[in-house]
């Protein structure tokens, strides 16, 4: 079998195509090319008869069910509307612009084919008819709904007959549509065991396309599935009686102008976007609401904005330089100067769950992996990776020769990155071995992120360094210099000599190489990636943070105002829809800005302001909850103010919670 399948896709690819990208004498090419766009739909569904006929020896057809449906949708074709009234959706891109009222910039036909889309799929069928009567414009012409109904009852003969009816132009790659349209077609045969009409589909009708050669193979493969169960899992395809066929529409729709079929749900699409907008632009908008009125304008109460210290976590005995909320936002990780990593409950009050104390020196870096099973460390050159539910170490790596300044986790979770002043940035996998390395990295790697989608990595660093700029790892951080994380380098005090370059370098993942680079005045100190994987935030000493797309490595935006000297501080996307950008500063204060307009909204003070802080961190999942990491060997979780004077709790990790 294996080798018939073989030859009879290679005979298919032997086979001749016309300029429709159909082949020689193949189902409705040789009638349907001919058609033009005034054949009525009964002559289209005939030219599908036809073609079926001239096969009807060696596969079977829907032309019948094909005739009938174009008969019926012939037969009913809008004449709800007078004639001298009606337009036709067709005519649209021909027509001139017809303001919804006057000075508007929004055209009357648009609307009302979006309110007939949403009345239609709302069930609303009679208004949908009133509204077409006194406009007098149609949802769409008569020839997409007949394709369209085509597709989601399986009469492909008609949804081919009818592809060749709509106007050229507004179709795009017509070879594609084919694929997936005979795709679907050869799929809903095997799954119903029609093998002989499976096979003739593959050689006959999609062989001859010449597209997608590697998909065409795995879809012979798919011949010898045991059974339809197994089809539908090797295709991740959901069969006839799933949602396959209405998926299938919505691809065809992106090659389909939407002049001519408007996208599923057109106008809720809208409104979503308007709604997301009004939030964004509301600069105290917080709550993760699910339903937020289209009536008015978002306008959210500054008071319910988490401006207020709920608690206050002490187990810490010295500087505190990282820390951030695990994915599920059930937990929160620090670590800092003490050598110590430690694990919070966030649900049991912020009771210590978990201490790792087995690091010799300062801890500089932490990153939770996507599944939150696992929590890796970094100090001077070692790194540690820990299973956070049991609380051992796993594995302990030694591969960079100085500091490391970063780690990030791939998204899919099965390795992980990091970067050091040793101007190495390696690729790990979970057993600790490195997989890769990335070349013409930053001399010295001062933090990277790796985008979610997993496309690119941005790292920031200086392109000189020196071993013999390492100061003593066991030196106290003082304003002469120290060997901490908060600072710029190894030494994070050294001065910013004019001849080092202080760059910011976004690498594409899928080829590891270097996609942009940017060079800046001052020192770079941390980068964060937004969700949506196109914006980066990158700290610009000694008081800006840098607002960088990704897309073309530009400086979009610059948020200042506070101050963080020679100190690196890591900033962060905050809110549900990371609407606000939070650094802190080097006297104790955090600050807090507007994302899309740069507006600094809140400057929160309750640290020490004799020492700077350092991280801050916004959970996953409680849009009113963030923490914050201090030189005063404190963490501060911040919420909204519960009363008057709500009084922060005071929690001592060390009151009897096991460590590990």
């Amino acid at each position: 079998m294996p080798q018939l399948i073989e030859e009879l896709v290679s005979n298919g690819h032997s086979a001749t195509t016309n300029g429709n990208g159909l082949s020689n004498g193949e189902g409705p090419s040789s009638s349907s090319s001919s058609l033009s766009l005034s054949l009525s739909l009964r002559s289209a569904a005939a030219a599908a008869a036809v073609s079926s006929s001239s096969t009807a020896s060696t596969e079977p057809h829907d032309a019948a069910a094909a005739a009938a449906l174009a008969s019926t949708a012939g037969g009913s074709s809008s004449s709800s509307a007078s004639p001298d009234h009606h337009r036709d959706a067709n005519d649209y891109e021909h027509s001139s612009f017809k303001p919804l009222w006057p000075g508007s910039d929004i055209d009357r036909r648009e609307w009302v084919r979006l309110a007939l889309q949403t009345f239609k799929e709302m069930g609303y069928a009679g208004t949908a008819q009133a509204l077409t009567r006194e406009s007098g414009f149609e949802l769409e012409i008569d020839d997409v709904t007949t394709f369209r109904n085509g597709v989601l009852q399986g009469q492909w003969d008609l949804v081919e007959a009818m592809l060749v009816q709509l106007p050229a132009h507004q179709v795009k790659d017509h070879t594609t549509v084919r694929f997936k349209i005979r795709q679907q077609k050869f799929l809903e045969a095997l799954e119903a065991k029609e093998t002989k009409k499976a096979l003739f589909t593959l050689r006959n009708e999609l062989a001859p396309l010449g597209h997608d050669s590697d998909r065409l193979h795995f879809l012979s493969s798919l011949i010898m599935c045991a059974s339809a169960e197994d089809l539908r899992a090797r295709s991740s395809w959901d069969g006839v009686h799933g949602e396959s066929r209405k998926n299938l529409l919505l691809q065809l729709q992106d090659y389909i102008s939407p002049d001519l079929m408007i996208p599923q749900r057109r106008l809720e699409t809208l409104f979503e976007q308007a709604k997301i907008h009004q939030q964004r632009q509301c600069v105290f908008h917080i709550h993760n609401d699910s339903f937020t009125s289209l009536l008015a304008d978002c306008k959210c109460d500054p008071h319910a904005f988490p401006s207020t210290t709920t608690h206050i976590l002490h187990e810490h005995t010295d500087e505190i330089w990282r820390l951030e909320f695990s994915h599920s936002g059930e937990y929160l990780a620090t670590a800092g100067r003490d050598r110590l990593a430690v694990i919070w409950k966030v649900s049991t009050g912020f009771t210590l769950d978990k201490v790792f104390r087995e690091h010799s020196d300062p801890v500089s870096c932490i990153a939770w992996s996507p599944d939150d099973t696992i929590l890796l460390t970094a100090a001077e050159s070692v790194i540690k990776m820990w299973n956070t539910e049991k609380g051992h170490c796993i594995a302990t790596l030694n591969q960079h020769a100085y500091q490391i300044g970063a780690l990030a986790w791939f998204p899919d979770g099965k390795g992980f990155a990091s970067g050091g002043m040793d101007s190495k940035i390696y690729f790990w996998d979970l057993a600790g071995n490195i997989t890769e390395s990335l070349q013409n990295s930053p001399s010295r790697v001062i933090d990277l992120a790796i985008t979610p989608d997993g496309s690119r990595l941005v790292a920031v660093g200086r392109v000189d360094t020196s071993p013999s700029v390492l100061a003593s790892r066991d030196q106290s951080r003082t304003q002469s210099g120290a060997d901490t994380p908060a600072q710029l380098a190894s030494n994070l005090r050294v001065p910013i000599e004019p001849k080092h370059d202080n760059r910011i370098s976004i690498y594409t993942l899928a080829d590891r190489k270097l996609d942009f680079e940017s060079t800046q005045p001052h020192e770079l100190t941390s980068a964060n990636i937004s969700d949506d994987s196109r914006f980066a935030i990158i700290g610009h000493a000694p008081d800006e943070i840098l607002y960088l797309d990704l897309r073309d490595c530009t400086v979009v935006r610059r948020y200042q105002g506070h101050n963080q000297g020679t100190f690196v501080l890591q900033a962060c996307f905050g809110g549900p829809l990371q609407n606000l950008i939070l650094s802190g500063s080097d006297k104790g204060e955090i600050y807090i800005w507007h994302r899309d307009t740069g507006v600094l909204i809140k400057q929160l003070t309750g640290h020490s302001v004799e020492g700077s802080v350092n991280a801050v961190s916004w959970n996953p999942k409680n849009p009113t909850m963030f923490a914050s990491a201090s030189d005063d060997n404190t963490v501060r979780i911040w919420g909204v103010r519960a009363g008057p004077t709500p009084t922060p709790i005071v929690v001592n990790g060390n009151n009897g919670k096991r460590s590990a």
